[in-house]
């Protein structure tokens, strides 16, 4: 069984644009069906799943995923007329009833047949004969479910919005996701943490993270009692409610303009973010997290206490803040936790596709030692070389090739405080990068933090940065359960006291740090370089964030590689057995 998964709706950006006067640039994503995707299964296997935006360089978008879908086939030398069945991660048509007062917009941005006449538009046949469309929640439940490999499992989904709803509760028993409860759209946690991320300054549907790394400097009290109110569950009937003013969710293009009078009445006008921590964004930040952790633990602890699961699986952007996960995943009823590394939108691409591949027959086939997110493009040697060769003079560059003197010489690089590009493998799938397409450096570096926020990667000076740790070292460094979600940087880690100072620059304001846990069997590349830096530094841990810039999506080729390493204050890009120093 041949399936292909898509996520997004092609023409929902381009409607908000065209019918929108002078939008502002921090709402231009406050539409529905963003990170699109293309993923492709082969008799329940994941051959290659790949965002949209690493290739045509929108980040974040949701436009038809013409590309991913170029990438997958060849990746498994499908050809178009071979593929089974097209499974998308949105099933409106069924609703189209609730959409009667706005039948333009549902029919030009909504509907399947979007995606249909999109792939007949590039050259695919016979599409409408095999489109499945899948209901949003339902690909992002089976997005974390069958990757996770339980049996039997509580999935979580909570998001922004499916087609009427934003969060969702499944049982998964043998294979199969039986709903136990679900929330309408005006109850969504997902809106909530967006429309204050918009309240803060930053771009809703993309700064979120940006929120969640303020809230660390800020104390939740002077808001606490704000938040307290407008957000409730009900232990009785597991529910979550907001308590929203009437009108606050209308005119997202426009920025939520009720939302946004609501909270300035309640805590002070809207700013314009410069970058610099203020004490009453922080501090409103810090409020803000607090609740949504309060409220998704109590939520999770309901639904674990009522179904009588240990195991737990989370989907949905909501499930991308990892401090709400680490509070998730201290519960001592939970004994197993997979979140799917690519919880946003992208992820529902491979969820559609596992969940039709498993209806027709093909149960999924997953990896011995778990979810392997490492599904996008490679590139040989070859390949790189002839990068390299453009450039014309532009570089100085050595092969050196895949050995141990390769992860000597970068691991020295690291202990002597350069900070480096690392390109190896297929790229990751999912926001985090994992090792394949990152920036390093080391740990205790001197001002490691500013160096990379200011002079590399151009962002806010308030960002923090993760680390990557051999298994070895985890439990010496850091305070954890190392439930799978700190295989993918999804769950944070305290980091103990003894150790700060020797990991200084991956200590959050808070005292933790958002975890990768990097074994052999996961990464053995990447293991390589850890255990060289190990050796020369004591401890196989390095500073790691993603392989790009502001503004930029994670870097997918050799050449972008290229570019950016020239554009930056990197001091050395390693990159399949090539080390690449500035002229």
């Amino acid at each position: 069984m041949i399936v292909l998964g898509l996520s997004g709706l092609p023409h929902a950006q381009d409607h908000l644009l065209a019918n929108t006067a002078d939008p502002h640039p921090l709402d231009v994503r406050n539409v529905q069906g963003l990170d699109s995707a293309a993923c492709l299964m082969v008799d329940g296997r994941v051959v290659a799943a790949a965002a949209e935006e690493r290739f045509d360089g929108d980040k974040g978008t949701g436009r038809f995923p013409a590309h991913a879908i170029d990438y997958v086939l060849r990746a498994g030398g499908i050809g178009r007329d071979q593929v089974h069945a097209i499974a998308h991660g949105f099933a409106y048509d069924r609703h189209r009833r609730v959409f009667a007062a706005s039948r333009d917009y549902f029919d030009s941005v909504l509907s399947g047949r979007t995606v249909i006449e999109a792939l007949g538009e590039s050259g695919w046949g016979d599409v409408a004969g095999r489109f499945h469309p899948v209901d949003h929640h339902v690909a992002h439940a089976a997005s974390a479910y069958y990757p996770s490999g339980y049996d039997s499992a509580l999935c979580v989904v909570s998001d922004g919005m499916g087609e009427t709803e934003s969060l969702s509760v499944y049982q998964a028993r043998d294979g199969h996701l039986k709903k136990l409860h679900t929330q309408p759209i005006s109850q969504s946690l997902g809106f909530l943490y967006s429309i204050c991320t918009r309240f803060l300054g930053f771009a809703s549907n993309s700064d979120e993270y940006k929120v969640m790394g303020l809230a660390a400097y800020g104390d939740p009290e002077p808001y606490r009692r704000f938040f307290e109110r407008l957000v409730t569950f009900d232990d009785a009937t597991g529910s979550v409610r907001v308590d929203w003013p009437n009108g606050a969710l209308r005119a997202p293009e426009s920025g939520y303009p009720r939302a946004m009078r609501y909270l300035e009445e309640a805590a002070f006008p809207s700013p314009t973010q410069s970058g610099d921590v203020v004490p009453e964004h922080a501090d409103f930040a810090a409020a803000l997290q607090a609740r949504l952790t309060e409220v998704l633990v109590s939520l999770v602890s309901h639904w674990l206490d009522r179904t009588g699961e240990t195991s737990l699986c989370l989907a949905g952007g909501t499930f991308l803040n990892c401090k709400a996960n680490q509070s998730i995943c201290d519960l001592p009823a939970v004994e197993r936790v997979f979140a799917q590394p690519a919880s946003g939108d992208d992820g529902t691409a491979l969820g559609a596709a596992a969940h039709v591949s498993h209806r027709e027959g093909s149960r999924y086939v997953g990896d011995a030692g778990g979810f392997q997110p490492y599904t996008g493009p490679s590139y040989t040697a070859d390949e790189v070389r002839d990068a390299l060769v453009r450039r014309a003079g532009g570089v100085d560059w050595t092969y050196v090739g895949l050995t141990p003197e390769y992860y000597a010489a970068a691991a020295r690089d690291i202990a002597e405080d350069r900070i480096i590009a690392w390109f190896h493998g297929r790229m990751e799938f999912g926001p985090r990068a994992l090792g394949n397409r990152s920036i390093l450096g080391l740990p205790k570096g001197d001002r490691i933090k500013e160096r990379i926020n200011s002079l590399v990667k151009f962002r806010e000076p308030f960002r923090p940065f993760a680390p990557a740790v051999l298994a070895e070292d985890r439990d010496r460094i850091f305070t954890t359960r190392a439930f799978a979600p700190t295989r993918y940087m999804l769950c944070t880690a305290g980091v103990r006291e003894e150790q700060r100072d020797a990991v200084s620059g991956i200590v959050h304001a808070d005292g933790t740090a958002r975890i990768q846990d990097v074994r052999e069997e996961y990464n053995s590349v990447f293991w390589s370089l850890l255990k060289a830096v190990k050796e020369r530094t004591g401890t196989g841990c390095v500073v790691n964030t993603s392989f790009n810039v502001k503004g930029q999506p994670l870097i997918m080729d050799p050449s972008t590689a290229i570019d950016t390493f020239l554009r930056t204050s990197l001091d050395r890009l390693y990159i399949e057995g090539f080390v690449v120093r500035k002229p």
